[in-house]
């Protein structure tokens, strides 16, 4: 698998005669952007979800507390905004999308304020209810039959307790795996769940049906929220701005560098690209967060 940076090809588009004489019209739908190509975003984009029966990407923006989306020749617009944040910021981690359309996004909290909120598909929000607020949530995935799950970790004497937890809108949250140190990115795909512990430089994985038979599955540093990927590979973003694929062995390569803090990525099979959430953390010198979309070759 490789990244591919495409050199600049003049193109001149004719019109064709089919054998009947008839003459094909020009195509009307979108351009589809395969990058490599980086767009900035008035907001801070962090969790990304790919739909691609819609070809929507959803993007949740942690700086503004809403939910925003990007379409091939539309741009990035505006979803719906979220319920009203905690004092010191949303803390939005990343999100995910039911079959019924509805979006499901985690907020941080930071210890005092941590929440679940969603979308329906009318565009109205809401917060699940009930859910304890000193857990500080950052990823969150749908299985193949719609159950939730989340991940989260509480801080006990300054020590992280982390957890992944099974989810409903009702305001249930019942823990399925527990002695994590910070699992930031959950992700379900088929039968198998994976989790990436930011702290201990680990990707785990562990089957459906028995989430706390967890195994190692791939080391890493500081590894960010996940997404599938071509071939049956993992996509994650580590600090040192880089962007990974993990193997179906485990193997780790590097796929991308040159990111400022890579969070969430989505995956377009169909246009073989990547959407990359990239997070400006040294506001010295302004702060500047973006969107890239990169062509990737299987």
């Amino acid at each position: 698998m490789r990244i591919l940076f495409p050199a600049l090809l003049g193109m001149t588009l004719a019109a064709v005669g089919c054998s009947s004489g008839e003459v094909m019209e020009p195509w009307e739908g979108p351009v589809v952007e395969r990058g490599p190509t980086t767009i900035r975003v008035d907001g801070d984009p962090n969790g990304l979800w790919w739909d691609a029966e819609s070809a929507t990407l959803f993007m949740a923006d942690d700086e503004n507390n809403r939910v925003l989306r990007y379409r091939d020749g539309e741009g990035i617009s505006l979803v719906s905004d979220l319920p009203s944040a905690p004092a010191d910021g949303p803390g939005l981690g990343a999100l995910a999308r039911l079959a019924d359309g509805t979006l499901v996004v985690v907020r941080f909290g930071g210890g005092t304020a941590g929440d679940v909120v969603y979308v329906r598909p009318d565009g109205t929000s809401a917060k699940v209810p009930n859910l304890p607020p000193e857990r500080r949530r950052i990823g969150i995935t749908v299985t193949a039959d719609g159950q939730l799950l989340d991940g989260y970790f509480v801080r006990n004497n300054n020590v992280n307790v982390g957890s992944v937890a099974r989810l409903t809108l009702d305001g249930t949250e019942q823990e399925v795996v527990g002695a994590l140190q910070k699992p930031v990115g959950v992700l379900a795909v088929g039968e198998t769940l994976f989790i990436s512990d930011q702290l201990a430089g680990k990707v785990y994985r562990a089957p459906l049906s028995n989430p706390s038979q967890l195994v190692p599955f791939a080391t890493l540093p500081s590894p960010d929220l996940l997404a599938t990927g071509p071939g049956d590979t993992l996509l994650t973003g580590s600090r040192d701005g880089t962007v990974l694929s993990i193997r179906p062995s485990g193997e780790v390569r590097v796929l991308a560098g040159g990111f400022q803090q890579p969070h969430g990525i989505a995956y377009d099979a169909k246009n073989k690209r990547i959407f990359v959430a990239d997070h400006d953390g040294d506001p010295s010198n302004g702060t500047t967060h973006t969107l890239r979309i990169l062509p990737i070759d299987e």
